[in-house]
């Protein structure tokens, strides 16, 4: 991996010669180690490091780590072109932040994401929602104005997304805040199931045309499949068509709006990926006016994050019980190989985000599944700093799958709720965080953090445990410094750039 010229290079002190019994084939293998260890897992301690290269002297291992991270083509082999690159995607950009996580220090969030959904027509398995609960429709004028106040407050690179939560399209006025941030200069994303992008919908609120992209979440390929998670008759056929229309007028009204699906990859379907690029092709062969469908994110099997323990969510016409084995898994690495075969003949410009596990698989190298963080390691003040989580209260989310209305247990994590100037968004943080009342999390809240959440919490523990080992980041194999800025933030899904 690193060869003994470059090696030699990079030496600011003579390190073979610094250290007893050491000679240049151990230095060299202890580099490689460090940068195959973080090209794997990014959040493994400095601690674990320190025992794998059986060394007794800590100050040893900075100095390794000083050569990685001054190494700029070691540094885009581990964060750039390795199998974790979606997991480094995540945490590079939100880095220089975790210190004031630790030390609980008031920070205004990094990346906000709005649920604005008043209901939703899908009772999907894997969803943590409560199905039997809705917003009444009388709060919606308020809660549109609580969340343009917040738009306007936001800072300056802040990233904002509109998501669920429930289904935003069931707000008849969600143009307004998309106009809202618009008008502030935010590219915003919309995440949608598109059961009411309808032409009449669209309309009402044309403001939809303003949005970066828009994200629909695919729940199948053919009728029986899509009813079979969507619980709704003729989903499929609504949603097909509502896409295909919204496409044609895309080409006319705004080509830069990116539109793609996002396909969650559960034992159920798995062995039907090619179906979905059929589906897509399907769908590009309707609209004859331009481009078709421009990406498609592929997402591990979600219930391996949310859970799935029957004493919590109650409230469904039914769960998804299986998980992804690992057979299923070792099945799923050739599919995606065929899969990527498929793709090129069918769809060349199609852009496909594997994010965080799948990548792996992507590769060809073996995955058990997505980074999951246990419930007694939740932060227990959650990382406002970084991120958060809105309703139409105006109630705000420690974490992102907490965010649905009257979901079992989820008022722990809600640290307050927007109103007037005395209740602003940094008002609240800033209150919650000066009362230092530590919430205290038990096994089965991890279901209330989504995969993004798992991330971040896994990179602030890393870096606590780093610290009070005597590394701390900055000490680290990773030139975060390069990073540690709001505008490295991703807010796509088109792109692999961060």
């Amino acid at each position: 991996m690193i060869e003994k010229e470059d090696l030699e290079k990079q030496l600011e002190n003579n390190i073979i010669k610094k250290y007893d019994n050491l000679d240049f084939k151990k230095v060299k293998d202890d580099i490689n180690s460090i940068v195959n260890s973080f090209s794997m897992k990014p959040w493994i301690p400095q601690e674990n490091i320190f025992k794998s290269i059986n060394y007794k002297n800590k100050n040893y291992l900075i100095d390794l780590n000083k050569i990685v991270r001054e190494n700029n083509k070691l540094q885009i082999l581990i964060t750039k072109n390795s199998a974790a690159k979606k997991y480094w995607n995540t945490i590079l950009p939100f880095s220089y932040r975790v210190n004031d996580v630790i030390r609980n220090n008031y920070k205004f969030p990094l990346r906000i994401a709005i649920f604005p959904g008043v209901s939703c027509m899908f009772y999907c398995g894997f969803c943590g929602r409560n199905q039997k609960a809705k917003y009444d429709t009388s709060i919606i004028d308020d809660g549109i104005k609580r969340i343009n106040n917040m738009i306007s407050d936001a800072e300056n690179g802040t990233k904002i997304s509109i998501s669920g939560g429930l289904e935003p399209l069931t707000n008849p006025r969600l143009g307004k805040i998309i106009k809202k941030g618009s008008d502030l200069g935010y590219k915003l994303p919309l995440i949608t199931n598109a059961y009411s992008l309808t032409e009449g919908y669209i309309k009402k609120n044309p403001e939809l045309w303003l949005l970066d992209s828009l994200r629909v979440s695919l729940y199948g390929y053919d009728e029986e499949s899509y009813k079979k998670i969507t619980q709704l008759d003729k989903s499929y056929k609504i949603v097909k068509k509502n896409v295909i229309n919204f496409l044609r007028s895309r080409n006319e009204n705004n080509k830069n709006l990116k539109v793609g699906f996002n396909f969650i990859i559960l034992s159920e379907n798995y062995k039907n990926l090619k179906e979905v690029l059929l589906f897509i092709k399907e769908i590009n062969n309707e609209v004859t006016n331009g481009a078709g469908i421009n990406f498609l994110t592929l997402r591990d099997d979600y219930q391996s994050v949310t859970g799935r323990d029957e004493n919590f969510d109650k409230d469904r016409k039914y769960r998804i019980t299986n998980t992804m084995c690992e057979d299923d898994r070792q099945n799923l690495l050739e599919i995606i190989g065929d899969f990527e075969k498929l793709k090129n003949k069918h769809c060349p410009d199609l852009h496909v985000d594997y994010g965080y596990s799948l990548e792996y698989l992507s590769q060809k190298i073996f995955d058990r599944g997505l980074v999951k963080i246990k419930g007694n390691e939740i932060r227990s003040f959650g990382f406002p700093q970084l991120s958060i989580a809105v309703d139409l209260h105006g109630d705000i989310f420690l974490f992102r799958e907490a965010g649905f209305l009257n979901r079992q247990g989820n008022e722990k994590v809600i640290i307050g709720r927007l109103n007037d100037e005395k209740n602003s968004l940094e008002n609240n943080i800033k209150n919650f965080l000066r009362k230092n009342e530590p919430i205290k999390f038990v096994e089965n809240d991890s279901r209330f953090l989504d995969s993004f959440d798992h991330v971040l919490n896994a990179l602030v523990n890393q870096a606590e445990e780093d610290e009070k080992f005597g590394i701390p980041l900055n000490l680290g194999p990773i030139a975060f410094k390069n990073f540690d800025k709001k505008e490295s933030i991703g807010n796509n899904w088109y792109s692999d750039d961060i």
